[in-house]
């Protein structure tokens, strides 16, 4: 019998919708709709239906992207 959740808590399907992404990834669903409008994080469009691609949620979390794009490091010092 094939578990319906895989090891990343991704559910075995294709595509994902956006509640269901925001809960992997552990964000507020309104955080990922605006990366998604702001095209930060690629999605699928299907009228107004949008699904997200299963690999793209598990290549996210694979890369462990965790400082926002023009963050800056603690670690660096003022000058």
């Amino acid at each position: 019998m094939e578990s319906a959740v895989t090891t990343l808590g991704l559910p075995n399907r294709s595509t994902l919708t956006v509640r269901e992404a925001a809960a992997v990834l552990r964000v507020n669903v309104k955080t990922l709709y605006a990366e998604i409008n702001s095209n930060r994080f690629p999605a699928i469009r299907l009228g107004r239906v949008i699904r997200i691609a299963r690999s793209v949620v598990a290549s996210f979390i694979e890369q462990g992207r965790v400082v926002p794009t023009g963050a800056v490091h603690a670690s660096k010092t003022r000058t």
